[in-house]
């Protein structure tokens, strides 16, 4: 075990909020026994807590220490290795820092049913206090969260480093990076993107060239590339706008207003003090254009952007995980959007709790303040299967409805289809079509469209007699209302012909 005892404490250049928690933490160490910096991220709690190490000349240690330790023993005696290990720290320092210690706490804590012996680690640390008190010793330990375990939680004083300001990212910019960033705005920047951590910071720095640092503009496009992702792969989602989508135009503007504007204008958002809708509900019949939305939102917002759909599979064993770990992205980007594809069917199992009471605690802002940066979006087709109180006034603040497209938007939709394509139609048989299409939605037309190139195609790869175009979509028309007939009669014909059935 390597001990820190340099009689002159090391020169570490720490960013201001940096700088802030480490004189807080040498202000506590002299009034309680147990001090915590707690930081939930990447923000450079270990650099911190190394330079109090040099300046205490305390014992740092880390998982990596214990370890040593906890390889000699039992298994079972995984508690009486911590115990050691911080005892023999002690003989020799005033004070010891432990760092990453909620790794600890989390595999021995009381009550864990992980640990053959739950309370042992608790009667422990109880000892370890009291010969810290008598001998006037601190501990100062590393966290991710403020809880701390019995006996400590009483005695434990905290200092919080959760999050960096314009001047932190500024500051650890200017000292990663080589280049020059006098032309760079970093508080537009901390506008963009407030939750950048040292670990975005610092793989960033590494790939800045000169052409990103012209302007904040070409700095933010940079760091959409190279700090902020999404879990979306935007070349793998099918190209389209917002603008593409027609018939529901209110719920475009809606969307506008309530979640790109204030995702996309900075300047706005700070002089205005205008802030995304926490909880978006897009619901209406399939096919009217939801998961479109989400494709299109995906393209705008880039790096803002985080999905939710039917890859992650309710009730396995990564169910939760996947969605902390999705959640988590999403907070590390804030402002950003959490979009939950065919969410009614997340929860058409009614024993599956677990989901809508998370949703319940990010949505009341209960986990933490970074959630409040986090947008949730959710479509539905039937929202008579929502748990009442997720979508409940006040947390699923904006209701919007996609509904069938009329006579003028199946219009639209037919005309930019038939856009660059041979078999095209003139303007009043397209007029003629989409009354003929009423009822369809814009997901029904793309279809019929796709299938009347098929079948002329067919024609000419058989050298049949080729028919006017406006057959052709005709009959692909009349091909899936004939499917949509069929699938209506199927519940009682598969009743009617179901094996064993009483005649």
């Amino acid at each position: 075990m390597t001990s820190l005892t340099a009689t002159t404490p090391e020169v570490v250049d720490l960013c201001p909020s940096q700088e802030k928690a480490f004189t807080s933490l040498l202000d506590l160490v002299t009034k309680s026994p147990i001090v915590a910096l707690v930081s939930a991220g990447s923000f450079g709690r270990t650099t911190v807590l190394k330079k109090l190490a040099s300046q205490l000349s305390a014992q740092y240690l880390n998982l990596g220490d214990l370890f040593d330790d906890i390889k000699k023993v039992d298994p079972l005696q995984l508690e009486e290795a911590v115990l050691a290990c911080l005892e023999r720290s002690f003989a020799e320092h005033d004070h010891v820092i432990f760092d990453d210690y909620y790794q600890v706490q989390e595999q021995l804590v009381d009550n864990c049913q992980n640990t053959a012996r739950p309370s042992i680690l608790s009667f422990a640390l109880s000892s370890l206090l009291q010969q810290m008190e008598k001998g006037n010793k601190t501990l100062i330990l590393g966290m991710d969260h403020d809880w701390i375990q019995k006996p400590f939680r009483s005695k434990c004083l905290k200092v919080e480093l959760s999050s960096f300001t314009s001047l932190d990212i500024a500051h650890l910019f200017r000292r990663i990076c080589p280049l020059s960033l006098e032309a760079v705005d970093f508080q537009t920047i901390h506008r963009f993107a407030p939750r950048l951590n040292t670990h975005q910071i610092w793989r960033a720095s590494l790939q800045l060239r000169k052409a990103y640092t012209r302007n904040t503009s070409n700095f933010v496009k940079f760091l959409e590339n190279h700090a902020l992702t999404s879990n979306v792969n935007q070349k793998e989602v099918a190209q389209v706008s917002l603008d593409d989508l027609y018939g529901i135009e209110e719920v475009r503007r809606q969307l506008e207003i309530n979640l790109i504007v204030p995702m996309e204008r900075d300047d706005l958002v700070e002089e205005y003090r205008i802030s995304p809708k926490r909880g978006v509900l897009l619901y209406g019949p399939p096919g009217t254009g939801k998961t479109t939305i989400g494709r299109a939102l995906a393209h705008r917002l880039g790096s803002k952007f985080f999905l939710l759909d039917g890859t992650v599979i309710s009730g396995t064993q990564q169910f939760y995980y996947e969605i902390r770990r999705i959640f988590a992205q999403a907070k590390a980007n804030a402002p950003s959007i959490l979009f939950i594809d065919d969410c009614d069917l997340l929860f058409e199992n009614a024993t599956e709790t677990g989901l809508y009471r998370y949703l319940l605690t990010i949505l009341d802002g209960l986990e933490s303040k970074s959630n409040e940066q986090v947008t949730i979006m959710l479509t539905a087709m039937n929202i008579g299967s929502l748990p009442p109180a997720l979508i409940r006034s006040g947390r699923v603040e904006l209701w919007l409805e996609t509904k069938l497209p009329d006579h003028s938007a199946r219009t639209r939709i037919v005309k930019s289809q038939l856009n660059g394509l041979k078999l095209t139609l003139d303007d009043e048989e397209v007029k003629s079509f989409a009354a003929q299409a009423e009822g369809l939605t814009g997901s029904d037309l793309k279809r019929v469209m796709t299938d009347a190139r098929n079948l002329h195609a067919y024609h000419l790869a058989k050298e049949l007699p080729v028919e006017r175009p406006i057959h052709y979509y005709e009959k692909a028309l009349q091909q899936l209302m004939d499917h949509r007939r069929q699938l209506a009669e199927a519940p009682a014909f598969t009743a009617a012909h179901r094996p064993g059935r009483l005649v």
